[in-house]
Parts: C-alpha cells; sequence; structure tokens
C-alpha cells in the first residue's frame, strides 16, 4: 500500500523519465554525460568536504550516482530510496563494500534515529517535488544529522541561463526553484554557508569537448552572482549546535 504523502514510482516498466531500465544510460553514458557528471559531482564533493572517518546518507540516491562517489572514503554510505529497481541498480555499484549499506525507504519519513550521520545528500531528486513535500522532506534529512553536521542539496535553478529557466518553468518543461522557494524548503535550524552552481547552460554543448580546461570555467560558478546563471544550483547547510 502506498504511503499518502507524494511520491514519484520509478521501476523498470515506466515508460517515460522515470523508466530505470534506461535511465543510467540516458543520464550518465557518452562524453557530454560524463562532462555533467564530472561538472556536479565536483561540486558536492568540494561542498561536503573530507569523509574519512564520517557516516553519508544520501536521500533518493536513485542508481547510485553519490553513494559511488562516498563509498570509496566514508566510514559508512548509506543511500535511501523509495524505488527498489532503482536500488538494484545502485546496488551493483557498491558491490563488495562491507561500508556501505542501502535501505527501501521515503525522505519524508528517514528510519534512521536524530543525529545519526554526519553528512546528508540529495541530488538531482527534490525538484520532482512540491514545494510542500521539499520541506518535510529536508527537515527529515536536518533530523537526521548530527548537531553542526552538513546537508547538501542539489535543485534545478529556475533563474538559470539569464532567463532560459524562467521560460523552461512558465512551459512545463522543467520545474526549477526560485531562489526565495529554496530558501523557504530548506527553513530554520541550520545556516547555509556556501552556494556553488554547477553547468553553464547551452554552453556546455561545447565545454565538454575539452573538459579539463572547461572545469576552470565552470568553477567560476562556486561564487555569486555567477552561480545563479548555473542549471543546477547546490546548497551547503551546517545544521545548529544544540
Amino acid at each position: 500500500m502506498k504511503p499518502n504523502f507524494e511520491v514519484v514510482d520509478y521501476d523498470v516498466k515506466k515508460d517515460d523519465y522515470r523508466n530505470v531500465g534506461n535511465y543510467h544510460e540516458k543520464r550518465y553514458v557518452g562524453a557530454a554525460n560524463v562532462y555533467k557528471k564530472r561538472v556536479t559531482s565536483h561540486a558536492y564533493q568540494e561542498l561536503i568536504g573530507p569523509l574519512a572517518g564520517k557516516r553519508i546518507l544520501d536521500v533518493g540516491c536513485g542508481t547510485g550516482r553519490g553513494v559511488a562517489d562516498f563509498v570509496e572514503t566514508a566510514r559508512l554510505t548509506i543511500g535511501a530510496d523509495a524505488s527498489q529497481d532503482m536500488l538494484l541498480t545502485a546496488a551493483e555499484k557498491i558491490k563488495g563494500r562491507s561500508a556501505a549499506g542501502l535501505v527501501r525507504a521515503y525522505a519524508q519519513s528517514l528510519p534512521f534515529p536524530n543525529g545519526y550521520f554526519d553528512v546528508v545528500t540529495s541530488l538531482n531528486f527534490l525538484h520532482l517535488f512540491s514545494l510542500e513535500t521539499q520541506t518535510a522532506m529536508i527537515a527529515e534529512m536536518k533530523r537526521v544529522v548530527r548537531p553542526g553536521g552538513i546537508v547538501v542539496l542539489e535543485f534545478d535553478n529556475a533563474i538559470h541561463g539569464l532567463g532560459l529557466g524562467l521560460f523552461k518553468r512558465w512551459t512545463g518543461r522543467e520545474h526549477g526553484s526560485l531562489p526565495w522557494e529554496i530558501r523557504q524548503v530548506i527553513g530554520s535550524g541550520c545556516r547555509i554557508t556556501h552556494v556553488y552552481g554547477a553547468v553553464f547552460p547551452v554552453v556546455w554543448r561545447w565545454l565538454y569537448k575539452t573538459p579539463d580546461a572547461s572545469m576552470r570555467i565552470e568553477k567560476l560558478a562556486y561564487h555569486t552572482p555567477i552561480n545563479w546563471i548555473a542549471h543546477r544550483i547546490f546548497f551547503r547547510m551546517e545544521t545548529s549546535q544544540p
């Protein structure tokens, strides 16, 4: 029986963007996709910092984009997702890793005790849901991270490309978040320390052809106001000390 809150079902039988069977190939295979993954991964790993000795949770882990990065250095890596098919794909990426695990769970009701993790992330996930649901999900993430711990959230940026994002939002092609909407769903009980952008829209179609040189350009999006031109926007928060 489905829960009485908002969910997005991903499985191998879907015939749209929720199809797990081709999800990884459509997003992470090919030179252009590899480049975008490199740019976004560098941004969120810079925000997270060293993971040695730390426990990290990736909420809405999907096919394992984040957990595959974190398992290399973290003391414990846990991925949580509501889709069993997504978790089966993610499991292949951490096979044989003793300090890693996957849990089937809804982000609005995480099955972990208060303050258990040092770091919590949510990558390419929140934009699928309403602001009300995002607020509930982020509240849970803040609950399960320790006081003084780190939460890193990835949002679809509604004002990317100096108006391109707003056009996509107006036409329904994307469901990006506006700056004040992001701050609304983040809520209280934490302090925003950094806001990084990632992947410059349109021009990435040329930048990916020279990835090493282009990374220098992409890092400009780690600074305000250039960060708000980028397609993706990452917020790093530190939770309040007791």
